[in-house]
């Protein structure tokens, strides 16, 4: 079934009924666009598609808190987009200076190449659940290497730990992740 054939309540219903990813997806074909497009006005296609993917996971774990009776599901997810892209603007200028040329937001639309977003928002719950699951320092380890792209040495200096130690931790992290997300598409294949 895909989101042409179902009305707006049809699919924020199967969006908030879960545990599947059904809904997510559904919700995803139907306002992934829109949410790109709105990021793609103040942003580059990188950063948009961040966000995108942002605005999804974030929808998908408090899907609990949608409610209905507020508004129709896209509004929502809309009004996360726009939250996710003052965060990216609120963390960007606290780490560089960047300039934004809203003129050419058209050109970049028009050379769109459209990516599995679904499957990328999947991927990063599979991975926050994981890192939710985890103790310190391994969860702290791993956002700084992944997230950060922070190499073993300046993890072990910032948290004060044995190089061999944060390269133990994340080389065991890394291998859970590993493990998780091979299950997971064992599980769903393609």
């Amino acid at each position: 079934m895909t989101a042409e054939e179902l009305d707006d309540d049809a699919i924020a219903a199967a969006f908030v009924a879960g545990p599947s990813d059904v809904g997510l997806r559904l919700a995803y074909e139907r306002w992934g666009g829109l949410v790109l497009a709105l990021a793609l006005r103040a942003m580059d296609r990188a950063d948009a598609e961040d966000v995108v993917q942002q605005t999804f996971v974030s929808a998908w774990r408090s899907r609990d808190r949608y409610d209905a009776d507020a508004g129709p599901l896209g509004a929502w997810i809309v009004r996360i987009a726009r939250r996710r892209i003052a965060d990216h603007f609120r963390v960007a200028s606290v780490t560089r200076e960047r300039a934004v040329d809203p003129t050419d937001a058209l050109d970049r639309a028009e050379r769109a190449h459209p990516i599995d977003v679904p499957d990328a928002v999947a991927g990063s719950i599979l991975v926050e659940e994981t890192l939710a699951g985890m103790d310190e320092p391994q969860r702290t380890i791993v956002r700084l290497a992944v997230l950060e792209d922070l190499p073993a040495s300046v993890i072990a200096d910032r948290l004060e730990l044995p190089v061999g130690t944060v390269k133990s931790h994340l080389s065991r992290t890394l291998r859970r992740l590993r493990d998780r997300w091979e299950g997971a598409h064992a599980a769903h294949p393609a």
